[in-house]
């Protein structure tokens, strides 16, 4: 059990100040306010039992919700938190009453590190499965959707996705049932899909929705003309993807076109040289295959025209020298015109006897 410590460091009721209200409820999680009043409720109390898990009990919700919670209402102004070792400590502050004006900045896709993805006990999961019903529901749907009985492994890792991976339930449910209606139920394969969706911000089923729309009409016809028809893009495979088909925003029968064209000239496709062709096509603003053909018959007609080769005078005068012999024009003798003048001759001697 990890003990909270907490500390007000105002006189304070239960009674939430306007601004609580206007200001901090409506931007964030109800759940948050709902650990926010209840954590100030207690520590006015001076109750010492609290903790992180019995908070968590308390709302049915995981420890880690409860922690970022608190992180939340950090970030706001309105706690300093504090971790000694188990000990974690808490510390009310005064609200402002002016407004907060924060400025917003993009939001950069995290990247996952497969080496910070933790590992839970077997005592963890069937205190998570106890608390929430939604995590009963979602290895439920897991064996439905993998097509067999999940074992401890395998509830770490579906069990990671949503607290380590931080996507929402209902997206891990159309996340489980989107790998298994696309025949892939390989829990390895799943995985990466599910570091795909939470590094590219996935957080809701809309968003998914459009996602895997595009994946399917253009990544899988990519990965098909790569020759890889039933592989999950990888992160360099996807780079160049995004690439082709998003910056230089060539369509995707240019793209089928180009791995194609370096089947043809390498036996298979080659990510480098597929990619050689876009840009060039790019270079050259081909955007049809109708392009496509009007550049390959340029290039082939130009091909197709003689050369004239320059041969250096000295190299002629070697050749000529070298076969002085060879250029030697025999004579040609007329052997009809021969025996007519032979007969001639006789006819003019002989013919007057």
């Amino acid at each position: 059990m990890r003990p909270i410590n907490f500390k007000v460091t105002y006189e304070a009721s239960i009674s939430l100040p306007i601004s609580f209200v206007d200001r901090y409820m409506p931007k964030c999680m109800p759940v948050y306010s709902l650990i926010y009043i209840y954590g100030l409720r207690h520590s006015m109390a001076g109750d010492s039992e609290m903790s992180v898990q019995s908070i968590g009990e308390a709302f049915q919700i995981l420890e880690t919700d409860v922690l970022n919670a608190w992180k939340y209402w950090e970030t706001q102004g309105l706690i300093n938190m504090d971790t000694q070792g188990e000990s974690l400590s808490i510390e009310f502050l005064p609200l402002s009453e002016g407004p907060v004006e924060k400025k917003e900045e993009p939001k950069k896709p995290p990247t996952i590190n497969l080496d910070t993805r933790p590992t839970y006990t077997v005592q963890e999961l069937s205190f998570y499965q106890e608390q929430s019903t939604d995590i009963t529901r979602l290895f439920s749907h897991g064996e439905q959707t993998l097509g067999k009985m999940l074992t401890y492994h395998d509830m770490n890792v579906l069990f990671g996705f949503y607290d380590w991976l931080r996507l929402p339930m209902d997206v891990l449910i159309h996340m489980l049932s989107y790998c298994s209606d696309s025949g892939h139920r390989d829990l390895r394969y799943v995985e990466k899909v599910a570091i795909d969706w939470a590094e590219r911000g996935i957080d809701s089923v809309d968003k998914a929705m459009e996602y895997t729309h595009t994946f399917d009409k253009e990544f899988k016809a990519v990965m098909r003309a790569l020759g890889h028809p039933n592989a999950f893009p990888s992160p360099s495979q996807r780079k160049y993807m995004q690439k082709w088909l998003k910056e230089l925003e060539m369509p995707l029968e240019l793209v089928l076109e180009a791995c194609d064209k370096s089947a043809v000239q390498l036996g298979k496709p080659k990510l480098t040289y597929v990619d050689g062709i876009m840009m060039d096509w790019h270079e050259k603003d081909i955007k049809t295959l109708e392009d496509v053909a009007i550049a390959d018959k340029k290039w082939k007609e130009a091909n197709e025209r003689p050369k004239v080769v320059r041969v250096d005078v000295k190299d002629i005068k070697d050749v000529k020298k070298r076969n002085r012999f060879a250029n030697f024009k025999s004579r040609e003798r007329d052997f009809d015109q021969i025996e007519r003048m032979e007969q001639e001759y006789l006819d003019k001697k002989y013919g007057s006897m």
